[in-house]
């Protein structure tokens, strides 16, 4: 494996990020479907503003370039009696074409995981590949008796606790920001794509 070094994403580092992120996502059946390739370089210049974590946001650097990037951000479970139990989303994780399956996904999970739970944080909860986040830990939510803000469970909605316990009596629905919805995010991602030549 290559020297690959993970840090903290600086400020000079924005751009050349979601260039790496527009790589990894752009498809043009996408814009087909949705009208835009991508809609993941928009999420990251969006969270960044709204619910990302700073110190949850790590760049894979190569010989001073930047191969891969995770950017987490905060979500929460709703329980019935209203309690609301503070927990992590993650992804975008982005990884340049020419370095997947390389280990540099894994690298940045491992990493960020072990940074959350250094920081204190309790859990996270997302959506994702089934057969890819489980060698982190990940679970399916429904064995914790989370379910998502629409009330389904499926294999794509995965959690991990960070902490042994903290999900042992978080039943309820799963939020995370609004930035991840496709339908919310398409119509500003085409007038952001616009910014990035093909």
């Amino acid at each position: 494996m290559a020297d690959i070094k993970i840090r903290l994403e600086e400020v000079q580092d924005y751009h050349e990020v979601e260039l790496v992120a527009r790589a990894a996502f752009y498809r043009d059946e996408r814009i087909k479907e949705i009208g835009v390739g991508c809609t993941e370089h928009y999420m990251i210049h969006e969270l960044r503003n709204q619910d990302g974590i700073k110190e949850l946001n790590f760049v894979a650097v190569l010989d001073d370039k930047i191969v891969g990037h995770v950017i987490y951000s905060h979500s929460y479970i709703l329980k019935d009696d209203g309690e609301r139990i503070e927990t992590l989303n993650f992804g975008p994780l982005s990884v340049l074409p020419e370095w997947q399956k390389q280990g540099i996904g894994s690298m940045l999970m491992r990493f960020s995981i072990e940074k959350a739970k250094e920081l204190g944080y309790g859990a996270i909860i997302f959506f994702g590949h089934p057969t890819y986040y489980p060698r982190f830990g990940f679970v399916e939510a429904k064995e914790f008796g989370i379910t998502t803000a629409w009330g389904a469970n499926y294999p794509a909605f995965m959690a991990m606790e960070l902490r042994d316990g903290y999900l042992k009596n978080a039943q309820g629905k799963y939020f995370e920001a609004d930035i991840y919805d496709e339908d919310i995010t398409k119509e500003p991602s085409k007038e952001y794509d616009k910014l990035f030549s093909k």
